[in-house]
């Protein structure tokens, strides 16, 4: 049996179900941009062009969800096998928006670069997990208003994995699927197997931008997988409970659910969330906290309510440092969004509230989600995991390592790290005692000797520059 976790009984999902639709009936959403605002009217939702608000029939939430999948499947290349995205299967993958690195040589914080892109792109794509990847960082030596396209470029030129991506608006989206295109071998192959999805993150309370509009307009019309995550901050955007702040992020998908349905009836999407809690003692927000990690249970639950595919934040912590406080934060954040059948899980190789990128955290990530996905497994009863002959033959006092029986199962049945330390104080070496952090790093040097780079289109490079610069 897989363990679960729940958080939120029946009749309080419902609770929170009536709470969304009276929110944006009573109060509405603000949407700024006006080719959206004319879908939504066209549909039957009410709407205050003077205001941008728009106000939605409890009708038109109940139509888009019943025009939504309860799974998904997203590619990557090279034939890889996709990912079946539902029920109550975890995946993991990285997360973006860092604007910094923790240099391994110095052991301090300072701005990406494009190479550190290059090679957390190169490791991600080497280890398993992640599954998939979202753009790890932003460089600073490229130009700004440019940097989502050659964050798209380097994952394309670096990475086999399915790639999450968030584009500034219309104008880069339509050349990000371009560039993907170019890969593909032209449109259609692309649709076939779309090794891409559009990131697109709502603002809180209750607003869609002008870009997030785009993008889901865009992306539905295209019918290219959306990944819609809603972030309100318990305290600060939403009202200083929890129970509010589900209210919010739900409303909030909810309300880009519609008109993502609108537009294409059947559009791929993944019900995301970020909720978190704004931090009273810093005033910054708080990732690694178990509010974090309790408000990923109550949006998957959410998600398994409306029989969505489901995703968000989780594999984070608060710390700027490789320290204690690193791994109880990531193994909390990690276990409790997957424990609810959270889908996709994003946060490997950050750290520093998502501030700051790493290969070493992203190689510590890699043993946290192993470790994880041994619980998910469950333990195994049967007659082959209970075998009653083995007691008899051995008898009282006997002793089972030298067995067929284990020689057939421990590999099955237990997780063997790859950085962490085991054995008594007696059996272990200088070299173990040196740590989980440098242990990572000779991790990372023999597992990037297995890489190879994807196979590209010739000339693909010049021409994918010449998309981004045109």
């Amino acid at each position: 049996m897989i363990p679960t976790t729940r958080i939120l009984s029946d009749e309080e999902l419902h609770s929170i179900d009536c709470a969304s639709r009276e929110l944006l009936w009573d109060v509405g959403v603000t949407v700024h941009d006006e080719k959206a605002l004319k879908i939504y009217q066209k549909a039957g939702a009410e709407v205050d062009f003077s205001k941008q608000v728009v106000r939605l029939p409890s009708y038109l939430i109940s139509d888009a969800l019943a025009k939504c999948s309860p799974s998904i499947r997203l590619y990557g290349r090279d034939e890889i096998l996709p990912m079946n995205v539902g029920g109550m299967r975890s995946y993991f993958g990285t997360i973006g928006f860092a604007s910094n690195a923790l240099d391994a040589k110095t052991e301090t914080h300072r701005p990406a670069t494009s190479q550190d892109l290059v090679d957390i792109f190169r490791l991600s794509d080497v280890l398993e997990p992640p599954h998939f990847m979202l753009t790890p960082g932003t460089p600073s030596d490229v130009p700004a208003e440019l940097s989502d396209l050659y964050e798209f470029k380097i994952g394309l030129m670096n990475a086999r994995k399915h790639l999450v991506v968030q584009a500034k608006g219309k104008e880069n989206l339509d050349k990000i699927i371009r560039m993907a295109s170019e890969v593909a071998g032209g449109f259609n192959a692309l649709q076939r197997r779309p090794f891409f999805s559009i990131l697109v993150t709502l603002t809180s309370p209750l607003t869609l931008r002008n870009d997030s509009s785009e993008l889901i307009i865009g992306g539905a019309e295209k019918g290219l997988p959306l990944f819609i995550e809603a972030g309100p901050m318990c305290g600060g955007t939403a009202p200083a409970t929890m129970a509010a702040t589900l209210v919010a992020a739900n409303a909030e998908l909810l309300n880009s659910f519609v008109l993502a349905k609108i537009v294409n009836p059947a559009v791929p999407l993944v019900y995301a969330s970020w909720a978190r809690i704004l931090d009273m003692k810093s005033g910054g927000v708080s990732h690694g906290g178990p509010e974090f990690g309790m408000l990923r249970i109550g949006t998957t639950q959410m998600a398994k309510f409306y029989n969505l595919p489901s995703g968000g934040g989780g594999i984070l912590a608060d710390t700027k440092l490789i320290d204690v406080q690193l791994g109880m934060e990531k193994l909390g954040t990690a276990l409790l969004p997957a424990l609810a059948g959270t889908n996709m899980i994003l946060g490997m190789g950050l750290c520093a509230e998502e501030n700051t990128m790493s290969q070493e955290i992203l190689m510590i990530d890699h043993e946290v989600a192993g470790y994880v996905q041994r619980v998910l497994q469950g333990i195994l009863v049967n007659d082959n995991t209970i075998d009653l002959s083995l007691f008899k033959e051995r008898g009282p006092s006997g002793t089972y390592l030298d067995t067929a029986h284990t020689l057939e199962n421990f590999r099955k049945e237990m997780w063997i790290p790859r950085i962490s330390s085991r054995g008594t104080l007696e059996e272990t070496s200088d070299l173990n005692l040196t740590g989980m952090r440098s242990n990572a790093k000779r991790a990372i040097t023999e597992v990037m000797q297995k890489y190879t780079p994807p196979s590209l289109p010739e000339n693909i490079d010049s021409k994918l520059e010449d998309i981004i610069q045109a």
